[in-house]
């Protein structure tokens, strides 16, 4: 009895709980707004949109619903400078649906006249000094439209910018925001507390198992007692995730001085799997179909010492590279490297098999000069040539690059400048010596604000000081064909040419690439290009003489790891004996 009794009860909750019963289906129509902004945070924030699919059971209760609505609607509209604002309500029932009508005069614009930050301190006499929060570096121009989030925003960064000045613990004591209705003008004022100058103290590391303290500890952009910069605390961060060791990295300072008056941190980390194994596929339309697979173990002896074995197989070339690297070396930012490599090629100008062993300093100076500089010693086969020999080289590899741009795989402004050069000797060739020089120099120009329309243009130039060509082995001239020049023509055929069309190389060279890269979309850009340069056999370039040109359209997708770069390129000097009439190239990351 007891039990039907509750299967009545259960029905009957069940029928009347049901939003099928009684339930009004509306519309709303928003009229007399034409500020889009303003207009898009009613609909996404409003319950008459919110609870659209939840129809109440009556038009009162529609009714309800929408009167409920104008505070939060006029609150909107407040905090987008319509302080005169009123709302007014129209429904109307139809045979299938309510219409209900919100009718808005928003009244005049109040318009931003004054914001002033005050910066202050409980100790007298510090004096606050951080001259980067201004009203143009928070994101606020005077005589705009009055517009809460952009205020809010800015309170974020006032406290961003003097956490950059050394002052992490300031924060928002006050803010007033005073509306005149005669001028239809708003002033606001916000009070700072900054509180104290820090400078960076006690350091303590949370969550490393095998990874040595000393290692986090060299990774830092800061040392013990120098002024806070969050700047500083982001980049350590970014190195930190960068190496590979952890997947996750959290620096937090204190919450007040301790008593050495220094601001302690805390790093917490969660180290990642420190071996991995790669393997993947290609093909390239000179090289082929080609098969990658490496192996690493990025935390040697706990210090972020690195080994990785790599092989690389196409079908004209095979590499075996084996690289040990000493991070830190003697000093912060600088590296030590083991490299041992195998290799053999096989392209139009000749087949090389070689054996090299090099060990090599790599340095880091601030955040824009890479420099290197080492020794290396190398066994060398070439055949299939117009030249060829086997030869002893032992040679000093240098490097040097300054880094303006503001991206490496993708960069929109700014300027970048590479120097490479190799003094060599020959042992078994009556001790004949040579000297490689490439200057190399790129430029970005964004066209648009938001770098969606970027010119980019690059300059490169090589010189080989040798008493003459003969003296240089044939695989270590200069060629033309690269997937950076003249992408139009074969693979590295573009020199001085001997006997059957053989491809002879030379001393120097000289290439100019243009490019318009165009982004459509957040995920697709064109580029369209322009290369031109020859190679001469002479020790300087000349500008005299025909130059090879070629023009092509490249597609970039934008993708997680950088753009991926499809490039087609046609010859314009085409050489019947060696060119196709067309190339394509695929890559990651832009052309320079």
């Amino acid at each position: 009895m007891i039990r039907q009794h509750a299967k009545k009860i259960f029905f009957f909750l069940v029928i009347s709980c049901s939003p099928l019963q009684g339930s009004t289906s509306y519309s709303v129509e928003y009229l007399g707004l034409d500020d889009s902004s303003a207009l898009k945070t009613i609909k996404s924030t409003t319950q008459l949109n919110t609870l659209k699919k939840r129809p109440p059971d009556s038009i009162n209760a529609v009714r309800y619903r929408a009167e409920s609505d104008i505070p939060r609607i006029l609150s909107i509209l407040r905090s987008y400078g319509y302080y005169e604002a009123t709302v007014e309500l129209q429904l109307e029932e139809g045979q299938d649906e309510v219409f209900v009508i919100v009718n808005i005069t928003p009244g005049p614009i109040y318009k931003i006249e004054s914001f002033d930050v005050m910066l202050y301190n409980t100790n007298k006499n510090l004096k606050v000094d951080c001259p980067d929060v201004s009203v143009k570096n928070i994101g606020i121009t005077i005589g705009k439209q009055m517009n809460a989030k952009r205020v809010v925003r800015s309170e974020g960064k006032i406290l961003s910018l003097l956490s950059e000045c050394g002052y992490p613990l300031a924060r928002i004591e006050n803010k007033e925001i005073v509306a005149d209705g005669d001028t239809k003008k708003v002033k606001i004022t916000i009070d700072v507390n900054t509180g104290p100058l820090c400078q960076f103290g006690a350091l303590n590391i949370k969550g490393n198992t095998s990874v040595k303290d000393v290692f986090i500890q060299n990774k830092l952009e800061w040392r013990r007692g120098d002024t806070y910069r969050q700047s500083d605390v982001e980049e350590t961060q970014r190195v930190l995730v960068d190496s590979g060791l952890f997947s996750a990295v959290i620096i937090t300072p204190g919450e007040q001085l301790d008593e050495t008056q220094q601001l302690p941190v805390v790093i917490e980390v969660a180290e990642s799997k420190h071996h991995s194994i790669n393997a993947g596929i290609s093909y390239q339309t000179y090289f082929g179909p080609g098969l990658t697979f490496g192996w690493e173990d990025r935390n040697i002896g706990g210090v972020g010492q690195k080994l990785s074995l790599q092989a690389d197989v196409t079908q004209i070339s095979h590499t075996g590279l084996a690289t040990y690297i000493f991070p830190n070396f003697k000093r912060i930012g600088q590296d030590y490297v083991w490299q041992a490599q195998a290799m053999h090629e096989d392209i139009i100008p000749y087949s090389e098999r070689t054996y090299n062993l090099t060990n090599r300093i790599e340095r880091r100076i601030g955040k824009k000069i890479r420099m290197s500089f080492g020794g290396k010693v190398e066994r060398l086969f070439v055949t299939a040539s117009a030249q060829n020999g086997n030869y002893y080289l032992v040679e000093a590899p240098i490097y040097f690059a300054w880094n303006g741009s503001n991206s490496l795989l993708n960069p929109t402004q700014g300027v970048f400048f590479e120097y490479t050069g190799c003094p060599s000797l020959i042992l078994n060739k009556k001790k004949n010596g040579y000297f490689n020089n490439v200057f190399a120099v790129s430029q970005y120009l964004p066209v648009t604000k938001k770098h969606e329309l970027v010119f980019a243009h690059k300059l490169t130039v090589g010189s080989i000081f040798s008493k003459n060509e003969e003296a240089v082995p044939l695989s270590k001239r200069f060629y033309g064909g690269s997937e950076e020049d003249l992408r139009g023509y074969a693979y590295q055929s573009v020199s001085p040419l001997k006997r059957h069309h053989k491809p002879y190389g030379g001393r120097s060279e000289i290439f100019y690439t243009i490019e318009t890269r165009y982004r459509v979309s957040k995920s697709i850009g064109f580029v369209p290009f322009f290369d031109l340069g020859n190679v001469y056999t002479n020790i300087l370039p000349t500008l005299k003489g025909k130059w090879l040109k070629s023009v092509g359209l490249g597609l970039r997708y934008f993708s997680f790891m950088g753009p991926f770069r499809v490039d087609v390129g046609f010859p314009l000097n085409k050489r019947e004996e060696l060119d196709n009439n067309f190339r394509i190239l695929v890559s990651i990351g832009q052309t320079f």
